[in-house]
């Protein structure tokens, strides 16, 4: 049953038509996705499948419009840890296709995915005729770019407890379904997951979960998690409370004024990996 109200809300809240402006495909004017989507393939993923896979030639990308994917990269010791999630009206591989250079990410469909495949020539050709879209391109770029950045000085300034309170403010606030006065959050994440999100250990996550649940704070259950209290979330996250005009707007991460502050069973790899490119 849980799974059942997993999907639904993912659908609901990502069914073609209805992607935010944040999303590639949201910010384009009806006429540029229109044009967009007729020039790609319709495809359909099942959940494990492999979309794009690191490393290998980036000869075209794909358009989601339902359900959701995670981007995965591989360490130096040869593991492959969780860099960022995408979900409907979200493009992947973009980067490969503009660059002309191997895939930097594995995308995986951890959804029943419906997508649109566009190869590279007529990509190309259409940012070429297409202002609109080719600076929508630039700025998703520049977006992804400043949160690499951005999880750099985490990784650095902030605690476990910070750090794991601002990914689940993130996840709530782009993946979650309200329900009464708490959010569910609508996608599947493991907390060795979750610890490769904000560079700690899987230990470190489960203790702090721990203690967010005993405060009230979020409820959780296999792979699932509600938020109970997003307002606290955000307050020991260091984030801005709601309503608070933050400019610019920023996700996962934002950079921060604050002092650092002492880190505790903070985890960082060898060779950080590069969050949210693909």
């Amino acid at each position: 049953m849980e799974r059942a109200i997993q999907g639904t809300a993912q659908r609901h809240t990502y069914d073609i038509g209805a992607w935010p402006p944040a999303r590639f495909l949201g910010s384009l004017s009806g006429p540029a996705r229109e044009k967009l989507l007729s020039i790609g393939s319709p495809q359909q993923y099942p959940p494990g499948e492999r979309i794009l896979v690191e490393g290998t030639p980036g000869d075209y990308l794909v358009l989601l419009t339902t359900g959701y994917v995670k981007v995965t990269g591989k360490l130096a010791n040869g593991h492959e840890a969780l860099i960022a999630i995408r979900v409907g009206g979200d493009v992947v591989g973009e980067m490969a296709v503009i660059d002309d250079v191997p895939r930097s990410a594995t995308v995986t469909a951890y959804d029943d995915v419906e997508a649109h495949v566009v190869h590279g020539r007529a990509m190309r050709s259409f940012l070429e005729k297409c202002p609109e879209a080719a600076m929508q391109i630039v700025r998703l770029s520049n977006r992804r770019l400043r949160r690499a950045n951005s999880w750099r000085i985490a990784f650095g300034e902030f605690t476990v407890r910070v750090r794991l309170a601002r990914i689940l403010v993130e996840l709530a606030e782009a993946y979650g379904k309200t329900l009464g006065s708490h959010t569910l959050i609508c996608v599947d994440l493991t907390q060795a997951e979750l610890a490769e999100l904000i560079g700690s250990k899987k230990r470190a996550v489960q203790q702090t979960l721990t203690g967010f649940r005993a405060a009230g704070i979020v409820r959780t259950s296999r792979r699932q998690t509600e938020v109970i209290r997003l307002d606290r979330l955000r307050a020991i996250g260091l984030l801005p409370s709601i309503g608070h005009r933050q400019d610019p707007p920023t996700r996962i991460f934002a950079a921060c004024s604050e002092s650092p502050v002492h880190r505790t069973h903070s985890w960082r790899p060898a060779q950080p990996t590069t969050p949210l490119i693909e």
